[in-house]
């Protein structure tokens, strides 16, 4: 089981939505048990405020339905290509660029005829 040190959603205890936020610190005993592996959350949805174990693994979401994977595909695939076309875009400009700065630096050699 590998520790996770970036948050990700999280999931409000009292009305299982995944609108929960950290939250600053209120109150002498959360800044008591901020000092342990805790962190402050509120959720967007109920208010509701709760401390978290900061290594605390979430469940695996419940599998999605059909539309839902399809419409993450098309998403997935969609921002695939836009990086693709980025990527080729900045190559592109980088061999112009290398391309220039070639021109700029190969050696002239003087005319032949002495002029």
């Amino acid at each position: 089981m590998a520790l996770q040190f970036r948050d990700a959603t999280v999931i409000c205890p009292k009305c299982k939505a995944d609108r929960a936020h950290r939250s600053h610190r209120r109150g002498f005993l959360e800044h008591l048990v901020g000092l342990l592996p805790f962190r402050a959350y509120r959720c967007h949805g109920c208010q509701h405020r709760f401390l978290r174990f900061r290594y605390a693994v979430e469940p695996p979401a419940p599998s999605t339905a059909p539309a839902e994977r399809e419409v993450k595909a098309t998403r997935s695939a969609i921002e695939w290509k836009r990086k693709r076309r980025e990527f080729l875009l900045y190559g592109f400009g980088l061999m112009l660029f290398l391309a220039f700065l070639y021109y700029l630096s190969r050696e002239r050699t003087p005319p032949a005829d002495g002029g």
